[in-house]
């Protein structure tokens, strides 16, 4: 069997910035400018955080970093990443996906199926995983300022999912940018590749019905006002970190430095705080307001579920996720379920 579902990418799970630094006009009450392009919607907590992280960045000792942030309009996070090489940007928020253009160790925080049952696993693994990664990506010249999350992958469908069967004859919503992901989709359903923008219109359109994205997005999209079920299963959380170039992080003075990468450390706590706890509102806000229908997996279905993600673990591990990072996971869950249990 295959890998189910598709990585996503959704629009407003992260925040994609793309910074151009460079000297501007002292007046303006700072010494560095970055332009910041955000795929999160106005209004949403991904861009107001981001606008405090930028108004008390413009305060940083040894010349402030004044923040200009343009929503949605710098393309997908292979996009970004492919602009941030070739200089026209330098800087990101990317989702495990868009990290992965960068260095594939970071799909194991993303892209292992219901491998994650809690936050706390994932801050424990996170955590673990933070020293590694930043190093990787220091040597590929980027710095990682901050890490976030914005909620669990759920499944909206126009009709009840309940078990990989149930998917067989959907046309469900993927995102491009993981290829050796989304070649192991087709044994379980039919992808249709689009941008999370289109997702809407293409429900109304019936270009698909199934679209796995975390409940936020959902809610903010008014994706449930046409796909009126959630099977309501953790899949994976989405994981994502602030990126910037080094040689743009280089132009700053050591003092300016210090005091983003210690702001940026806080905004990146606030992010996973809100986008938590927006996680459970959106659901509660869609069943009132949207008509949302929850549904849940039986005992036997879960385990079934399970079951699968048992047997295509061989082809994740390695292709999907490096092996040793894949291991490293393992490893962490397994200590910290042990700790969670009570003494004999």
């Amino acid at each position: 069997m295959k890998f189910p579902f598709p990585p996503l990418r959704p629009v407003a799970a992260v925040v994609v910035a793309g910074c151009l630094l460079g000297r501007i006009d002292p007046a303006a009450g700072a010494t560095f400018e970055l332009k910041v392009a955000s795929v999160a919607p106005a209004g949403t907590s991904f861009n107001k955080n981001l606008e405090d992280l930028g108004a008390q960045c413009a305060q940083a000792p040894g010349g402030g970093v004044v923040f200009n942030i343009f929503p949605g309009t710098q393309g997908g996070e292979p996009t970004i990443v492919r602009r941030m090489r070739g200089n026209a940007l330098q800087g990101a928020m990317l989702t495990g996906v868009g990290l992965s253009q960068i260095d594939e160790s970071v799909t194991a925080l993303q892209l292992m199926p219901m491998a994650f049952q809690s936050w706390a696993e994932m801050d424990f693994v996170r955590t673990r995983l933070e020293p590694r990664l930043e190093k990787i990506f220091l040597e590929k010249n980027y710095i990682i300022l901050f890490w976030g999350d914005a909620g669990w992958v759920r499944v909206f469908s126009t009709e009840p999912v309940q078990s990989l069967a149930d998917l067989k004859s959907r046309r469900v919503f993927a995102s491009s940018g993981m290829p050796k992901a989304l070649e192991m989709l087709t044994a379980y359903y039919t992808p249709v590749e689009m941008e999370p923008d289109k997702i809407l219109l293409s429900l109304r359109n019936g270009m698909i019905n199934v679209v796995p994205i975390p409940a936020f997005l959902a809610n903010f999209s008014q994706v449930a006002t046409k796909a009126r079920y959630m099977l309501d299963m953790k899949w994976v959380p989405v994981v994502g970190a602030m990126v910037v170039t080094k040689a743009a992080w280089d132009k700053l003075p050591p003092a300016t430095q210090t005091y983003v990468r210690e702001t940026s450390r806080k905004a990146g706590e606030k992010i996973r705080a809100d986008s938590r706890r927006e996680d459970d509102e959106a659901i509660q806000a869609m069943v009132q307001k949207q008509g949302l229908k929850v549904t849940s997996l039986s005992p036997e279905a879960d385990k079934a579920w399970r079951d699968e993600m048992d047997r295509i673990s061989p082809r994740i591990r390695g292709n999907i996720v490096p092996a040793d990072v894949y291991d490293t996971v393992q490893a962490a869950l397994q200590e910290f379920r042990a700790q969670q249990q009570p003494p004999k």
